[in-house]
């Protein structure tokens, strides 16, 4: 005769941290963002970014940041599970020029 085992509860998480959390990054550049998700078993690890201003940064769903005009935008990150947010800080800056061309 077989045991069977109790239904277990899904791992909700209980936050979530993205790194880097500060990026400099000249116009045209790109950054990748990592999130790690509290706990690391949680069953759904799914995220949403979302940029505070696009015209300066612009963020896609894996988390790669294209900078697009000097300024600073702060990206978000939000779980699915939970709704638990944290935060980087893109500083985009105009690439230098050399005078003399």
């Amino acid at each position: 005769m077989r045991k069977l085992l109790p239904n277990t509860p899904p791992e909700k998480v209980t936050g979530a941290t993205v790194s880097p959390k500060t990026n400099n990054l000249e116009v045209g550049a790109t950054r990748q963002l990592n999130v790690t998700i509290e706990p690391s078993n949680a069953d759904n690890q799914e995220v949403t970014f979302v940029s505070n201003d696009e015209a300066v940064a612009t963020v896609g769903n894996d988390g790669l940041v294209t900078a697009v005009a000097e300024g600073t935008a702060t990206i978000r990150v939000t779980t699915d599970d939970g709704g638990h947010t944290d935060t980087a800080t893109i500083n985009v800056n105009t690439p230098e020029t050399d005078p003399e061309g």
